[in-house]
């Protein structure tokens, strides 16, 4: 029997992907009065390959989701030749505040005000410091905080999705049993294969329209969904 309702929170329950491509314009015309010898061709190439660098050294464990946000800027600059300064720190604060600010709810969260049967809990990858730009800042802006009863991040614990022990974390948090809970995401490597890897029923939610063809079987989710409405008839399925 089910008894949790877990959610990945970018992609699944915010529209991350518009907020950070809102906040990479505004941010990319504010360096450009800086410095408007640096074209924009430049800076998105450059802004590439500091994240591309960033998050081979994150995935490695080398870094954490702090120390890429904390740093992205400097190797921004540092890319582009450009002294880092306090129009550097200005930029950086200006583009965390944007995200959080450009955040929004896909208006199928509502869903989560009928799921009052099951605990309901959040399990994200990301930073869980006071930053603007962490995910308990997100949680907090989104007022997701009133409507959930758990949550789980990365940053908190020293363990990222799609590691088991993410998972595990939360399910004893719920006081329940993986067999036990259901994990909704919109990512196949982050979301289903750790939930099906934790043993929890695995839902993927395709906002994209793209096309599943799973490599291999824990790429495979219980459940595939458009919306999050459909969560619902997917738990009845489980009852």
């Amino acid at each position: 029997m089910i008894k949790a309702v877990f959610f990945d929170l970018d992609g699944t329950l915010c529209d991350s992907d518009t907020a950070w491509s809102i906040a990479e314009k505004e941010i990319f015309q504010l360096l450009r009065k800086h410095y408007p010898h640096v074209s924009e061709e430049a800076i998105t190439k450059a802004w590439t390959t500091v994240h591309q660098r960033l998050f081979q050294q994150l995935n490695a464990g080398k870094l954490s989701m702090a120390n890429v946000r904390d740093s992205r800027f400097e190797c921004l600059f540092t890319e582009l030749n450009l002294p880092t300064d306090k129009v550097m720190e200005e930029l950086s604060d200006s583009f965390c505040s944007c995200y959080l600010t450009s955040l929004r709810l896909y208006e199928d969260v509502t869903v989560l005000d009928e799921l009052h049967a099951y605990h309901i809990g959040i399990i994200t990858n990301g930073a869980h410091d006071e930053h603007t730009d962490s995910q308990l800042s997100k949680v907090r802006h989104l007022r997701l905080s009133e409507r959930i009863q758990s949550l789980t991040i990365s940053g908190e614990i020293g363990v990222r999705k799609p590691k088991v022990g993410i998972f595990k974390v939360a399910c004893e948090r719920a006081d329940v049993l993986p067999k036990e809970a259901v994990y909704v995401g919109d990512t196949i490597q982050n979301d289903i294969v750790g939930a099906n890897r934790a043993g929890m029923t695995s839902i993927f939610i395709d906002r994209k329209s793209e096309k599943l063809i799973p490599r291999i079987s824990d790429e495979q989710p219980d459940y595939a969904i458009s919306n999050l409405y459909d969560v619902l008839s997917c738990l009845k399925n489980r009852r």
